[in-house]
């Protein structure tokens, strides 16, 4: 008796976690960039201006990755259950 083939795993993450993932990269890199404009421009400290910026571009960037990763998921559970939704409607009724 032989063992049923079965697919190579692949190193990548799979595509419903990696466009999540690629969106929160985005949001947060966005969210960190204006975050650090915002607090160096605008409510500098006077004695390390540059390491509060630093420190709100990285609240920045993970409150903008989580954003989006939420975000995404939200939308992708939506898109399934319209699927399913969908798919329940176009059955025949017995």
């Amino acid at each position: 008796m032989t063992a049923p083939a079965t697919p190579a795993r692949t190193a990548a993450p799979a595509p419903s976690v990696r466009e999540p993932l690629i969106s929160g990269l985005i949001g947060g890199a966005i969210g960190a960039v204006m975050s650090a404009g915002i607090n160096y421009l605008l409510v500098g400290m006077p004695d390390s201006e540059g390491l509060n910026a630093v420190n709100h571009a990285i609240s920045g960037l993970m409150t903008g990755f989580l954003a989006g990763f939420a975000g995404l998921l939200a939308y992708q559970r939506k898109a399934a259950a319209l699927a399913r939704k969908a798919s329940a409607e176009a059955l025949p009724e017995q």
